[in-house]
């Protein structure tokens, strides 16, 4: 059967040739896929895959085991080739096709080589080759009418002769014409004018597409779903149905596209009644007035509600599987899969070392001694260490153990820059000083406080642009590591400042 639908009018009004005359039909036959014929293949390597495709057993149900082992001597017979050898040739050829698939194989006891065949019916993923008859007709425009019409006037108005094939058994004695043809007119049964003219409504082209696939525009299935749709609807009716929904269901679209696979299937799909239960409505109008469905009106709202319910449900699930891919430290998502991502850790430990090397500094001028300065930055690193070891025991998470230990190497640094000042009396080219601050100034940055392990609670603080935090936190005063680290920032800002 080929696929090639060229409207032509050859001038023969009987169907003679499209009937199957019996004693014509191959009793012994191979499939060949058309795209292996269309493939461009040598006329040897055709020859040499329908001579390995008989070796196929059909009726072997385990894929694996249908295997053509034919011996290289009998493929070269069937090839004409003088040399056996010569048969790698067209195995490479269709090899390269994607044909076939060879696996070789020893026996003999080693001693002998012999193929195993697997014969592709299925053309490979990504084959751009012709695949159908009409494929070949497109790209052979000059063909097309007469390649599928030529001489079939002439075929139809003879009677050739039946031939028996060698190999099948002598056809029993057909019957007299004339009664074969009374019984098949016995079995018509003649359609009512309402189903015609339905029938007659659809486009030509679905039409002749219908009788590719099914032989004939008016299957038994079509015709039952004419004469049911014809309960509820007048013919006019449902002419005026299928020949809306041929545009407006997307059919045209499908078939300029090659994707209507089923044209029956679709030719019924346009005769039933859609799914509004009202079985006045036709399409979203009534018929009686021509007012709009209101049924579909509210199917058509709860529809854009659900889809609308839906991509907000699926739009929040997208963000809550990327936030908890960020980084909880930058908020950036670095592949770390919601973990401390490289660059902050990186940061947190030069925040640490660069506090401890301000310890460092400001006592080894306090004492003008590199080892005073040199234990200042150990005194330093030491207290970074011990509260971030203090915050990974009360269970804080990576984040919060840095921030422990930077706020605690921090401390460290204010001290020795305070010792200093101290030490100098003041000295107001070395720090600025507010007279309304008083003293105690830098005991104003609050310190980390305890981590006393109580149950998860909403973070009380806010994110840079007002909205709430969002993280959960176990600590007395109700702020998680970001937020206790960002407030700590701010006091040393302030406190700086005076």
């Amino acid at each position: 059967m080929n696929d090639f639908d060229e409207p032509y009018d050859d001038g023969y009004d009987g169907d003679q040739g499209d009937e199957l005359v019996a004693e014509d039909w191959p009793t012994v036959h191979t499939p060949v896929p058309v795209w292996v014929m269309l493939s461009g293949v040598s006329a040897k390597a055709y020859l040499m895959y329908a001579f390995l495709a008989e070796h196929i057993n059909a009726n072997i149900q385990n894929p694996n085991r249908r295997i053509a082992c034919p011996k290289q001597k009998a493929i070269a017979v069937v090839l004409e080739l003088a040399d056996d050898r010569q048969v790698a040739t067209y195995r490479k050829e269709l090899e390269a096709l994607g044909a076939i698939r060879t696996e070789k194989y020893r026996y003999a006891g080693g001693m002998r080589q012999g193929y195993k065949y697997f014969v592709r019916f299925n053309p490979p993923a990504g084959y751009q080759g012709q695949m159908r008859l009409r494929d070949f007709y497109n790209a052979h425009p000059e063909f097309r009418s007469a390649a599928k019409w030529e001489g079939r006037t002439e075929a139809a108005k003879k009677s050739p002769a039946a031939t028996v094939p060698a190999q099948a058994k002598p056809a029993a004695k057909p019957k007299p014409a004339p009664a074969r043809e009374a019984r098949k007119k016995a079995r018509e049964v003649p359609l009512a004018p309402e189903v015609l003219q339905v029938l007659e409504a659809f486009r030509p082209e679905l039409r002749e597409a219908m009788r590719e696939t099914a032989h004939t525009d008016a299957p038994k299935t079509l015709v039952t779903a004419v004469t049911k749709a014809l309960k509820e609807r007048t013919a006019e009716q449902l002419v005026s149905r299928v020949l809306r929904r041929w545009t407006t269901h997307g059919y045209a679209e499908k078939f300029e596209t090659g994707r209507l696979e089923r044209p029956v299937g679709a030719a019924v799909a346009m005769l039933r009644h859609g799914e509004c239960p009202d079985l006045g409505c036709e399409d979203g109008e009534l018929l009686a007035d021509g007012a709009p469905c209101v049924l579909c009106i509210e199917r058509g709202k709860n529809y854009k509600a659900d889809h609308k319910a839906a991509r907000e449900a699926e739009k929040a699930a997208r963000a809550a599987a990327a936030a908890g891919l960020l980084c909880p430290g930058c908020e950036q998502d670095r592949g770390t899969e919601g973990a401390l991502c490289p660059r902050c850790v990186t940061g947190f430990e030069n925040d640490i070392a660069g506090a401890a090397e301000k310890a460092a500094a400001d006592i080894t001028a306090l004492s003008s001694a590199p080892a005073e300065g040199e234990k200042a930055r150990e005194w330093a690193l030491s207290q970074a260490a011990e509260a971030r070891e203090a915050a990974r025991q009360s269970g804080a998470d990576l984040l919060g153990q840095f921030l422990a230990a930077q706020l605690a190497a921090r401390a460290a640094a204010r001290e020795a820059h305070q010792m200093r000042l101290n030490a100098l009396g003041g000295d107001q080219h070395e720090r600025p000083q507010d007279p309304a601050a008083g003293p105690d100034a830098a005991a104003a940055v609050p310190s980390m406080p305890v981590m006393h392990g109580t149950d998860p609670a909403p973070c009380s603080g806010v994110r840079w642009d007002g909205s709430p935090c969002g993280r959960t936190t176990e600590a007395e005063d109700g702020l998680c590591g970001v937020c206790r680290g960002a407030q700590m920032a701010q006091h040393e800002d302030l406190a700086a400042a005076r």
